[in-house]
């Protein structure tokens, strides 16, 4: 007996619809699983819960303004020093560029602020010098 009678003789038939339907359910229940699993992960990644005391003050907490860019005076005492490092008559891409290499905060402004109040003064072509 041969091919397809002896695949329906020894039940080959029911045999390979419950493999099918454990191979199915199989991959149905893993991709449920798959697709849950943020659920999961969201209830293991969770931070500790912290306990805040609050202790009671006579005045709140006021923080301190932030400092301005466009202050002159704050402006030239922290370009002074870069400027000295310079020429006389300097780019002003090199002023800009000591700024950074400096981590002055905004450059751009700061910069701006001095030729504004006339410290920087504009000789042509980029090319700038310190008004004393």
């Amino acid at each position: 007996m041969f091919g397809f009678d002896a695949i329906a003789h020894h039940n080959g038939w029911v045999a390979a619809a419950t493999g099918a339907c454990i191979v199915f359910s199989g991959l149905a229940t893993l991709s449920f699983l798959i697709s849950q699993l943020h659920k999961l992960v969201a209830l293991l990644d969770r931070p500790p819960k912290v306990k805040v005391e609050v202790v009671p003050e006579s005045k709140p907490l006021i923080p301190p303004l932030p400092e301005c860019p466009t202050d002159l005076t704050l402006t030239i005492s922290r370009y002074q020093p870069l400027i000295e490092e310079l020429d006389p008559e300097f780019d002003l891409a090199d002023l800009y560029v000591l700024a950074k290499k400096y981590h002055l905060p905004h450059p751009h402004l700061s910069i701006r602020c001095l030729i504004e109040s006339g410290k920087l003064q504009p000789l042509g072509d980029g090319i700038f010098r310190y008004a004393e």
